[in-house]
Parts: C-alpha cells; sequence; structure tokens
C-alpha cells in the first residue's frame, strides 16, 4: 500500500471518529501561551487560505492535475495537496507541529478549517478542545510521508501544477502562504534567519528571476 492509500485510510478513520465521539473528554489549550491577538492573527491567515481554497482550487482543471500528479482520484486530494504545502512550510521554519505549541496550535485551526469540523472558532474554544480535534494531529504523520514522496519538503508542491494550469493563481497562493507563515513565525516577537530563509522562498526572491518575485509589500 502506498502512502496516498494509508493517508486516505487515516482520513476515514478520523472521520468515523468524529462521527461517533461523545465523549466529554476535552484539553485547555489556553496552557501553552497562545495570545489572543495571536489567535486572532492566525484565524485571519487561515480563513483567507480556506477562502483562497474554496475559490479557486476546487476546479476540474486542477482537480484532474493534482490527481494525476497523485495517481488517485481522491475527492479531497487538493486539500491534502494544500496541507502538504503547509507541512512543507513547518518544516522549512524549523516550527514544531505538536499541539502544545503555539507553533502547532496555528496548525491545528487550520486542520480544523480545511478538513475539521470547524469548531476552533474563538479564542474562548481552545479553553476546551475536545477530543475528535485533537486527533486531527494523527494526520500529520500520514500527510509528512506523502509530502516525501512527493520529492523534496523544502519547495512548495501546487506552485509546480499552478504554475502550469493558473499561473495568475500561483502569485496569490503564495501571497496567502506568506502571510500564514509570517504570522506564526512572528510568535515569539521576531523572525530568525532561519525563518526568513524560507519566507524569501515562498515569495521566491531566492532565485535568480527578479520577474517572478511575489510582492510581499502589505506585509
Amino acid at each position: 500500500m502506498d502512502k496516498f492509500s494509508q493517508l486516505y485510510d487515516q482520513y476515514t478513520l478520523y472521520k468515523e471518529k468524529v462521527n461517533k465521539d461523545d465523549s466529554n473528554f476535552t484539553t485547555n489549550l489556553l496552557q501553552y501561551d497562545v495570545t489572543e491577538e495571536y489567535f486572532l492573527k492566525v484565524s485571519r491567515a487561515v480563513e483567507l487560505l480556506h477562502k483562497f481554497y474554496e475559490a479557486k482550487l476546487t476546479n476540474t482543471t486542477i482537480r484532474n492535475a493534482v490527481a494525476y500528479r497523485f495517481n488517485h482520484n481522491h475527492a479531497d486530494n487538493v486539500k491534502f495537496c494544500l496541507l502538504i504545502d503547509v507541512l512543507r512550510c513547518y518544516d522549512g521554519l524549523s516550527h514544531p507541529t505538536t499541539f502544545t505549541t503555539p507553533e502547532g496550535i496555528a496548525l491545528m485551526v487550520l486542520l480544523d478549517k480545511i478538513i475539521g469540523e470547524s469548531k476552533i472558532m474563538t479564542y474562548g474554544t481552545l479553553n476546551a478542545v475536545d477530543s475528535a480535534t485533537l486527533s486531527l494531529i494523527d494526520l500529520v504523520p500520514y500527510l509528512s510521508e506523502c509530502s516525501e514522496q512527493l520529492g523534496s519538503r523544502y519547495s512548495l508542491y501546487l506552485p509546480t501544477i499552478l504554475e502550469k494550469k493558473a499561473p495568475d493563481m500561483e502569485q496569490l497562493y503564495r501571497r496567502i502562504l506568506y502571510n500564514l507563515c509570517k504570522t506564526i513565525a512572528e510568535v515569539d516577537g521576531e523572525i530568525s534567519a532561519a525563518e526568513e530563509e524560507w519566507l524569501r522562498e515562498i515569495a521566491l526572491l531566492n532565485d535568480d528571476d527578479p520577474n517572478n518575485d511575489i510582492d510581499i509589500s502589505e506585509f
């Protein structure tokens, strides 16, 4: 069984868990130094990415291109592709994905919005996160293995499809990911040299072609 088949199976298990989860077990994630200001910034950045997905990435052309690359025609392939890019951003930023850190909580908010039940709507909901939402972390290793199967973890994957199928969307996608990554990188009050290097990679500022540079002036 290849990595994508394993991911699809794990995703099915997650959906089954959500449907039958009737436990009262919750965890207070506010104990991990998440400020309301940071949560609101992350939520806005995640919402922009989600709206981009809904408005731009659900068309047949993109779905077919991703299905061809993945060699699977799963209904949520494009979502998985987007999430693989987000995990590559975590690799590039050298940030933890565990939900017990402010950086990892940002990933949880994104997973909850993109493939979860959208339960993390306000800062206060972090005070009692249910077990089904926490179980989103179980998908991360499978997404990471699929990322490995697709090549280098230190370059974005979806732009390789967008640049051929929808070049105008590639720049917007990079800007939205840049916004999310910059928000996460700034959680400790500064951006390290390694984080800055990855941000420049997202915006294509690290190559020799000035014509493809992404405008990040508003960030």
